[in-house]
């Protein structure tokens, strides 16, 4: 078996032989051997006939039962595989001798042939005089439409090896375009490019998923890119196949593939599509390719441009018997079900049969030799079933405990943390309670346990232990609980109120009871320099109550004194108001008059001028004034004269 190219000499010696199509089998009748179904002419045409089993029937219902039978649709599955038909006794004699593939199902694995492998390819198996066998694939030669004839497998096979070397491929599929023409194997125009259409890890178009969406379509960035970068994509096909348009009407083929409906409308359709889709021209890719790319378009040229030559029909028979059938490898990689499919029977499995039992000495010992003549004797025995008691436990008490299963040991670490957690829990109910004489006797059981040294230590330890998960010690589990007496226990024996719990809070801060917070100031008052109580945050300068009284009454006679401030300025004030409401009652006559009765008064020689209008002082100011009238302000004056308006 050998490779070569479509366009070398071997193949042009092949095809100038006489060609034919090969059969399924080798050593069957070729097809012009044996007459074909339609050449068959039955001999009374008024009568009703079977052209594939080449009989005839007197009625119509002996014609619907023939169609029925076993042999007929043998004979149709023969005329499929261009075999010759076989008459009732063949079949019979066949059918007896249980020489019968399947008639209304397909072939078994083992009865695979060129013709299966072929179907499954997409290729065409030839044969030439000198019984060698080639392939190559079928869209070279025939459209899907086509049917395969002699004739025209000839024509065609010429046509293709010698007319025109020139083809053009082009590849369409997830934004990736890849074209390439080529002539004699070596590519003259070619062209790659990618867009961003497809979502990455979601695959499908942006136009097939906004359709799907009907008039919700998501306006992402991602979603806008893509939608322009499709149009975009549709215009560089279309303008390189413009470009290229006068070598692609040269070609004698165009191969393809545009998967999905999407890539095919880039290429077929619109108004003025890019390729028509009537073009006598047009193939499909009949195997899967990878990605669109240029290094991809030249493998496909290469596996299309190139056939399989065998050295014998039998050479390529078994050669493909070797392969496992398209079928038999569906079935293989089919994933199981998760449900018994119990319409069908359980598939048997084959299990090695029990191994011969291996004699030991053991065995040997009761072998008897076939030379021994001597006889066995037996004897019969009775047996007293009288003595034989129920069933009881002959275990003592102390086995059956051994015998119990033993539970796993605890670890120290484990051991250590369940007798801290019991200790916690027993302070704080302890706590909890106020029970002081309880807390006082577990504070002496933990002392005894430490020698003189260390036993104020241990104590220490012990008054400020923590018993819960936030951090709370004794006295902040004691402030809490409002327990009074426990408290100024814990103070007395040395308890820490400066400590605080996950909460940055400290004994005195952890409560509101007023009775614990003035116990605890107190406590500071009486003992000032043993703790610091700042950090406590407990408040060391609250007054005695004779300073609260003295605070209070400083308080009280300040407050008088301010009162007696404002009184005093109110009652100017009103003075003053009431001066000025009886200035304004004079007339402008009076007004004159009193001003110059107050400089003629006045010693000191201030005189006090007030506005004719408003009433307002005007000492020490320059006033407006008209007609010996005097105002504060240019508005008082225009105010006035409106009064008053002048007389002529």
């Amino acid at each position: 078996m050998e490779n070569a190219s479509v366009f070398s000499e071997k193949f042009d010696l092949l095809i100038n032989g006489n060609v034919r199509i090969v059969q399924l089998e080798a050593g069957e009748k070729n097809e012009d051997e044996s007459p074909s179904r339609e050449g068959w002419i039955p001999p009374n045409p008024d009568k009703k006939s079977c052209s594939y089993c080449r009989v005839e029937f007197t009625d119509n219902q002996t014609q619907r039962d023939h169609y029925k039978l076993d042999w007929h649709r043998y004979n149709l599955k023969n005329s499929l595989l261009l075999k010759p038909p076989v008459t009732e006794e063949e079949f019979n004699e066949k059918s007896g001798n249980d020489d019968l593939s399947s008639i209304s199902g397909s072939d078994s694995e083992k009865e695979d042939t060129l013709d299966t492998y072929a179907t499954a390819q997409g290729k065409i198996f030839l044969k030439s005089e000198s019984n060698k066998v080639f392939s190559l694939y079928k869209c070279l030669l025939f459209d899907k439409k086509q049917e395969v004839t002699e004739a025209l497998l000839l024509e065609r096979l010429k046509a293709c090896s010698s007319s025109n070397n020139q083809w053009t491929i082009l590849m369409l599929g997830g934004g990736h375009f890849a074209g390439a023409v080529f002539k004699d194997n070596q590519p003259i125009l070619h062209k790659t490019f990618h867009c961003y259409t497809v979502r990455a890890g979601q695959g499908g178009s942006q136009s097939s998923r906004d359709s799907k969406s009907g008039g919700g379509q998501p306006k992402s960035a991602g979603a806008s890119l893509r939608r322009y970068n499709e149009q975009a994509l549709v215009q560089h096909v279309k303008s390189i196949v413009e470009a290229w348009r006068k070598e692609i009407e040269a070609s004698s083929l165009i191969i393809y593939r545009a998967s999905g409906p999407y890539n095919r409308s880039v290429l077929f359709g619109g108004s003025v599509p890019v390729l028509d889709k009537y073009n006598d021209k047009l193939r499909t890719i009949p195997f899967s390719t990878r990605r669109a790319t240029f290094t991809e378009v030249k493998r496909v040229h290469q596996l299309l441009s190139s056939a399989t030559i065998y050295e014998s029909l039998e050479c390529a028979t078994s050669k493909f018997s070797q392969q496992v059938s398209p079928e038999a490898e569906s079935k293989r990689n089919k994933v199981r079900a998760s449900c018994i499919n119990r319409a069908k029977s359980r598939e048997t499995v084959e299990r090695a049969l029990p191994t011969e039992h291996l004699k030991d000495d053991s065995d040997l010992e009761f072998e008897t030799d076939p030379n021994d003549k001597s006889e066995l004797i037996t004897e019969d025995l009775d047996v007293s079933l009288e003595d034989l008691q129920a069933f009881g436990d002959s275990l003592t008490p102390e086995q059956r405990k051994k015998a119990k299963r033993k539970k796993p040991k605890k670890s120290k670490a484990k051991k250590s943390r369940e007798q801290e957690e019991a200790v916690r829990k027993e302070l704080f109910d302890v706590i909890a309670g106020g029970n002081v004489e309880q807390l006082e006797k577990l504070l002496e059981d933990h002392r005894v346990g430490f020698v003189e040294d260390e036993r104020d230590k241990a104590s220490y330890d012990f008054i400020n232990r923590v018993v819960d998960d936030e951090s709370n010690t004794l006295m902040h589990v004691a402030a809490m609980r409002e327990q009074v007496a426990m408290l100024g226990f814990l103070l007395e024996k040395g308890a820490n109120p400066c400590m605080k719990n996950k909460n940055q809070q400290t004994a005195y801060t952890c409560t509101q009871s007023k009775d614990i917070r003035e116990f605890l100031k107190q406590f500071a008052k009486e003992n000032p320099d043993k703790h610091n109580y700042n950090k406590a945050q407990i408040p060391i300068n609250a007054l005695t109550n004779e300073e609260i009284a003295e605070k209070k009454k400083a308080s009280r006679k300040i407050k008088k004194e301010k009162e007696k401030v404002k009184r005093k300025e109110n009652d100017i004030k009103k003075k003053e108001d009431e001066e000025k409401e009886r200035f304004l009652k004079l007339s402008d006559r009076e007004k004159r008059a009193l001003a110059a009765e107050r400089r003629i008064i006045s010693q000191s020689g201030k005189v006090t001028k007030r506005c004719f209008l408003c009433a307002a002082d005007i000492g020490g100011k320059v006033p407006f004034e008209y007609m010996e009238n005097l105002f504060c302000s240019i508005d008082c004056l225009k105010a006035h004269r409106l009064q008053r308006p002048v007389l002529l």
